[in-house]
């Protein structure tokens, strides 16, 4: 009951205006739902973006590059394919790095051997 209320509220909460107007690339600006302002950040942190960094003044002191994000990546690309997104628990998601780590070692291993063979 607390999962289906908790839904009900962000689906409530991102169909709202977001708090401030978004400028589009043609300069034209337009009022933007919290929603759209979630996507455009997930897309933005999936091309890499650029922070300004500034001081208590609001002077700019310098500008972070940050690099594109894959996981940023691979959610939108698993969204627009239409796949669900599935929540796994801490422990799961540990044992699963695990199992992709040795998957990767075994891999190697095979490669490495199959070049020695030869």
């Amino acid at each position: 009951m607390a999962n289906q209320t908790l839904s009900a509220y962000l689906k409530q909460i991102g169909l709202e205006h977001y708090a401030s107007a978004h400028v589009g690339e043609d300069g034209c600006i337009t009022q933007i739902t919290n929603d759209e302002m979630l996507a455009r950040r997930i897309w933005a942190r999936a091309h890499g973006w650029r922070q300004d960094v500034r001081d208590e003044n609001g002077h700019l002191t310098g500008v972070i590059d940050h690099p594109p994000d894959p996981k940023a990546q691979e959610f939108i690309f698993e969204r627009r394919e239409g796949k669900s997104v599935v929540q796994v628990d801490k422990k799961t998601a540990d044992l699963l790095d695990k199992i992709s780590e040795l998957a990767k070692i075994d891999a190697n291993d095979m490669a490495e051997q199959s070049v020695n063979d030869e």
